[in-house]
């Protein structure tokens, strides 16, 4: 886990609901609300990440078929409409997680963190310039199977992707922090199910 980040940013868009006014002859263009009952997705997950590409070949956790677990809690508001906000809390461990905004979209979420990891020196194993890389991780997810609890429909599992990057900054660089490659891309397949 990154010993220092930032506060999280919410990268993922909900879905947009625009209204325009008809007129004869006019083409609409409106994009129509989400109406439809959407599985509730509430709850403590457990979320399975496999490296399907990758350009960092010296850390071993982002090589391609590389396998980690993260604990997510997905906390949504209740609300009048089928979208709801709500929030999403992440972390290799129940305790300490990072928590960051939930973005409902129609059959899924998304949601998104950003900040800085500290360099750290690879002999000595202290931190060599703070704040040294600037990272983001976007996931978006759409519920895979879905049952009726109590009259509710329930998600069971979700799948999709999470999109990885981190980037040496130019003041580390000149403070002697190097990587190669200094931008890193990593995505994941993700496979998630309700913690037992």
């Amino acid at each position: 886990m990154p010993s220092r980040r930032v506060v999280a940013v919410l990268l993922a868009a909900t879905a947009l609901i625009s209204l325009s006014a008809c007129t004869a002859g006019s083409p609409d263009d409106s994009t129509p609300a989400v109406t439809t009952e959407q599985a509730d997705i509430s709850g403590e997950w457990v979320v399975t990440r496999t490296v399907a590409t990758s350009n960092d070949l010296s850390n071993p956790a982002h090589v391609v078929g590389a396998v980690s677990v993260r604990y997510v809690l997905i906390d949504r508001d209740s609300c009048k409409t089928a979208l709801c906000a709500g929030t999403v809390s992440s972390g290799a461990a129940l305790e300490g997680r990072e928590e960051t905004e939930l973005s409902q979209t129609d059959g899924g979420l998304g949601y998104a963190f950003s900040g800085s990891l500290d360099c750290m020196n690879a002999t000595t194993g202290g931190v060599l310039v703070v704040d040294g890389f600037e990272f983001a991780q976007t996931a978006t997810l759409t519920v895979g199977e879905s049952a009726d609890v109590d009259g509710t429909p329930t998600a069971s599992t979700l799948t999709g992707t999470i999109e990885y990057t981190d980037t040496v900054t130019a003041a580390a660089l000149e403070a002697g922090c190097t990587r190669d490659p200094a931008a890193v891309t990593v995505e994941y397949a993700v496979a998630a199910v309700r913690a037992p």
